[in-house]
């Protein structure tokens, strides 16, 4: 019996609302194996709470808390805890947010709007592919050059391809990925661009590539 407990996922949780810090707590939880939970509620706390230990399997940060700026603390956080994935929530729909914590060294990021199936969906990926997901989760249409700024350059390069016809396989050798890379790459691609399949990514893609290209 003892096999099924040897290793505890150490998880950091820091939100300044006590509801939102006890609400990821029990969504972590379901992640399918024991967890031991650490709960701080502002920037001077999460610093001094991380540096307690250096075996951190996960830390979900809420972006906006008293003790320091987000970039700062996120900033801190990952110079400290490099090997750490740190996912980002928050109730901000600024893309200028998302795209800075990401810069501050934040692996993903999530709108606390999502649901909590697709946030516990999103973790996992991230926690099993170390691959970045920041969903586009404003309605709003009006910024679609914003959606490839969503993806990685690696995803990038994927989604390149894709648009060249490109199979896994062939996308896998071009870009010296392993095709299970290259799987997972994809199926972050057709969430950021809300898509259903690679052909509808595809139509998506060359219409902002085309875009933010500008007429030749």
């Amino acid at each position: 019996m003892k096999l099924l407990y040897h290793h505890h996922m150490k998880i950091l949780i820091a939100d300044d609302h006590e509801l939102y810090r006890d609400a990821l707590s029990i969504l972590v939880q379901r992640l399918e194996e024991p967890t031991k939970i650490y709960l701080s509620s502002n920037y001077t706390d999460l610093l001094q709470l991380a540096q307690s230990a250096d075996d951190w399997d996960l830390m979900l940060v809420d972006l906006n808390m008293p003790g320091l700026s987000y970039y700062d603390g996120i900033a801190q956080l990952s110079t400290q805890h490099p090997t750490t994935p740190i996912i980002v929530v928050t109730s901000s729909d600024d893309p200028k947010d998302s795209q800075l914590a990401l810069k501050a060294g934040a692996l993903g990021y999530m709108s606390k709007s999502m649901k909590s199936e697709d946030m516990l969906n999103a973790i996992k990926l991230m926690l099993s592919s170390g691959i970045s997901i920041h969903p586009n989760h404003s309605t709003d249409t009006s910024t679609d050059s914003a959606e490839l700024n969503e993806l990685t350059p690696r995803q990038q390069d994927v989604l390149r391809q894709l648009c060249q016809g490109e199979s896994n396989k062939r996308i896998a050798r071009n870009l010296e990925l392993s095709e299970h890379t290259v799987k997972l790459h994809v199926r972050a691609i057709l969430q950021a661009l809300n898509a259903e399949n690679r052909t509808q990514a595809v139509i998506i893609a060359k219409q902002l590539f085309t875009q933010e290209i500008g007429p030749q």
